[in-house]
């Protein structure tokens, strides 16, 4: 699943863009493919960590694989992420919220 951010979308709101035009769920799907496993290409909008939650929850997903880069400077790494201390995470929200496992995992590059 890929969520695509939308300021004009309700948290529940289903709008639903092409998810086989979306270039990050492309290559997400040619990875499993090549591991075989099964897959389905999603692309809500709406808030990410409500609509993951949601999906996972409507498709009684067994686990959550959630993976984010990190883009704090080699000096920051010791310090708290500021979306957690102002209440935005998504990996919060999500770990909080999420009604299976959750496995966070950071991307590499």
């Amino acid at each position: 699943m890929h969520t695509v951010s939308s300021l004009k979308a309700k948290p529940f709101d289903v709008t639903s863009p092409d998810p086989n035009q979306d270039s990050i769920l492309l290559a997400a799907a040619e990875d499993a493919k090549r591991y075989n496993i099964p897959y389905k290409l999603v692309a809500p909008e709406g808030k990410a960590g409500q609509r993951i939650c949601q999906l996972a929850e409507e498709r009684r997903i067994d686990l959550i694989i959630l993976g984010s880069p990190d883009r704090r400077p080699t000096i920051a790494k010791g310090l708290p992420d500021l979306d957690k201390v102002l209440g935005e995470s998504l990996t919060d929200f999500v770990r909080v919220y999420a009604p299976c496992p959750l496995l966070l995992t950071r991307m590499a590059g």
